[in-house]
């Protein structure tokens, strides 16, 4: 299969990768997870709501966010491709 018939029957997903242990990314998300639970553990069962609607929120912010800089990323990349041929045939 090409790279765009992979992509088009989801065997490639950009958005899924893996976060090595020891890296910045997962050090800082494993914080936030710790984080939120002693947060989670002080609030009342309403406030515990409030606070799932807000990372509920944060995450599709988040995932708005990526789509729109893969986009952004993917275009770029495509703009240099045809600077790139269009400076060989001159």
């Amino acid at each position: 299969m090409t790279t765009l018939e992979n992509l088009y029957y989801g065997n490639i997903a950009p958005h899924e990768y893996e976060v090595a242990r020891d890296s910045e990314y997962y050090i800082t998300a494993k914080d936030v997870v710790r984080h939120e639970q002693e947060l989670s553990d002080t609030l009342t069962e309403q406030q515990n709501a409030i606070l799932q609607k807000i990372k509920d929120n944060h995450n599709e912010l988040m995932n708005l966010g990526e789509c729109d800089a893969f986009c952004r990323g993917f275009s770029l990349a495509v703009r240099l491709m045809v600077e790139a041929m269009s400076s060989e045939k001159t």
